[in-house]
C-alpha cells in the first residue's frame, strides 16, 4: 500500500471494503489506473488459490494483453507467465483465460464457462458484445470485474452502461458498479519534469481534456487547432538550407475523391517537413505508378506508406520496383500523432509544394456525434497520416519519439 497513489488507494480500499461488482477505473493515460486494477485482479484470484476455477483477461489483442497486463504480472509475481495453446495460464492455482476483444464476433470466445472474475484492459478498444459476453460469464458467487480505460466520446457504451452507473445498487443491498476517475496529476510518482512535458507537448483541445483530464468529451471543430499557417508553412527557399537525413512517403489511393502522394523529409534536428505534394483526381494506377517512380528518381528508393485498401496498386508499386509496404491507418492515434508535432513545431510544410493541403488542414473537423473524422477533406492528409504514423509506430509505442 505504501507504494500506491492516494488515488490508487481509493480504489484498493473500495475493492477491500464495498467489494463492488463491477470497478471502472478511467481517464488520463499515465495515471495508474491499470497497474492498480492488476493488483486486484491477482487479489481477486488469489481469494480463491488452488479451487481451479477460470477467469479472464480481455484486450484489444493478445500483444496488447501481452504488453499491458502479463508483463505487469509477471514483475508482480516474480515469474513467468507463459500462455498454452488455449492462451490460458495458471495463476493462484487457477486458470486466467486471455481473450482478444475487438471484432464483432469476438464475444464469442467468452461462451461456454463459468468465471470467477475478469479483468477488461482498455475497454473503449472492445467490441460491446464481447464486454457484455464477459460480465455476463462471471456468475460464480462473489466474482468481481474490474475494467480500465481511456476516455472516449461521451456517448460510448462504456461509459453509458458502466461509468454513469456508478453507485448502482442491486436488490440485495451490494454495491453493483463504482467508477474511479483519474487525471495524469493522480499519478504522484511521475517525474514533475515528465508530466510538465507531456502537458506541453498533447494537443489542445479534445487530447488535453482526455488524456491529461482524463474527461469523456466529443470531439469538436477543425482537427488539427494548432495548425498555424504563420508558423508551419516554410519556403522552398528556407527548406533547401535544411540537412536531410531521410526520406519517405505516404500514398492515399483515389479516383471520384482526389488520390494523394506526399514526400517527407526528416532532418538532423528529428523536424519533419511535407516537402511536396501530388494530388489528383480521377486518374488510373499507371499515373501514380509514374508519380512514385519520378519521386523515386529525385529521391532514392524509399519507402511508401500505401492505404491498404486497394492492395492490387500497392502490388502494382511493388512489382514498378518501388517500396511499397501497408501503413497503419489507426485514425486516432496516428492524428494526435500528426497534431502533437504541430503543437511542439516539429512538423512543417513547404507551402510552394503544396495546392490540397491548404484547403483541407482548416476543412478537415470532427464529426461530433461518432467522435470520428468527417470523411471529407483528407486525402493529403490521410497520406501524411499514414507515412508519419507508420514510420514512428514503434518509437511512439514505447516512448521513444523521434
Amino acid at each position: 500500500m505504501a507504494d500506491l497513489t492516494p488515488k490508487q488507494k481509493e480504489v484498493m480500499d473500495c475493492f477491500i471494503k464495498e467489494k463492488p461488482k463491477i470497478i471502472a477505473a478511467s481517464g488520463a493515460k499515465r495515471a495508474g489506473k491499470t497497474f492498480v486494477l492488476i493488483l486486484l485482479f491477482l487479489i481477486l484470484i488469489a481469494r480463491y488459490e488452488n479451487k481451479g476455477l477460470s477467469f479472464i483477461i480481455g484486450g484489444s489483442t493478445q500483444a496488447s494483453i501481452r504488453r499491458n497486463v502479463l508483463n505487469d504480472m509477471e514483475v508482480i509475481l516474480s515469474k513467468e507467465l507463459k500462455l498454452d495453446k488455449t492462451n490460458a495460464v495458471t495463476v493462484f492455482g487457477n486458470r486466467v483465460y486471455c481473450f482478444d476483444g475487438a471484432n464483432a464476433d469476438a464475444w464469442k470466445k467468452a461462451r461456454g464457462f463459468t468465471s470467477a472474475g475478469a479483468f477488461l484492459n482498455e475497454g473503449t478498444a472492445l467490441h460491446d458484445m464481447f464486454v457484455k459476453e464477459v460480465i455476463s460469464r462471471c456468475s460464480y458467487p462473489g466474482a468481481q470485474i474490474l475494467l480500465d480505460t481511456n476516455p472516449e466520446n461521451p456517448a460510448h457504451p462504456v461509459k453509458e452502461d458502466y461509468i454513469d452507473k456508478d453507485g448502482q445498487v442491486l436488490s440485495n443491498g451490494r454495491l453493483n458498479i463504482r467508477a474511479f476517475h483519474f487525471t495524469l496529476f493522480d499519478n504522484i510518482f511521475l517525474d514533475p519534469e515528465y508530466v510538465e512535458s507531456i502537458v506541453a507537448s498533447t494537443p489542445t483541445g479534445m487530447y488535453t481534456d482526455r488524456d491529461i483530464y482524463g474527461l469523456w468529451v466529443a470531439a469538436e471543430g477543425v482537427i488539427y487547432k494548432d495548425f498555424n499557417k504563420d508558423i508551419h508553412y516554410i519556403s522552398s527557399e528556407e527548406v533547401a538550407k535544411k540537412n536531410f537525413v531521410h526520406y519517405y512517403a505516404g500514398v492515399d489511393w483515389g479516383y471520384e475523391h482526389p488520390g494523394a502522394i506526399v514526400v517527407l523529409g526528416e532532418d538532423d534536428k528529428g523536424d519533419t517537413y511535407l516537402l511536396e505534394e501530388h494530388s489528383k483526381q480521377h486518374e488510373e494506377i499507371d499515373y501514380w505508378v509514374d508519380v512514385a517512380k519520378n519521386v523515386k528518381e529525385r529521391y532514392g528508393n524509399i519507402f511508401f506508406y500505401c492505404d491498404s485498401a486497394r492492395p492490387e496498386h500497392v502490388r502494382r508499386f511493388r512489382r514498378e520496383g518501388l517500396k511499397a509496404m501497408n501503413a497503419d491507418k489507426s485514425v486516432l492515434a496516428g492524428i494526435e500523432e500528426i497534431a502533437r508535432r504541430f503543437k511542439l513545431k516539429k512538423l512543417y510544410v513547404v507551402i510552394d509544394n503544396v495546392e490540397l493541403f491548404k484547403k483541407e488542414i482548416f476543412l478537415y473537423v470532427w464529426n461530433e456525434k461518432t467522435g470520428e473524422p468527417v470523411k471529407e477533406w483528407d486525402n493529403v492528409l490521410d497520406a501524411l497520416r499514414y507515412a508519419i504514423y507508420t514510420r514512428n509506430k514503434k518509437d511512439i509505442i514505447t516512448g521513444k519519439r523521434r
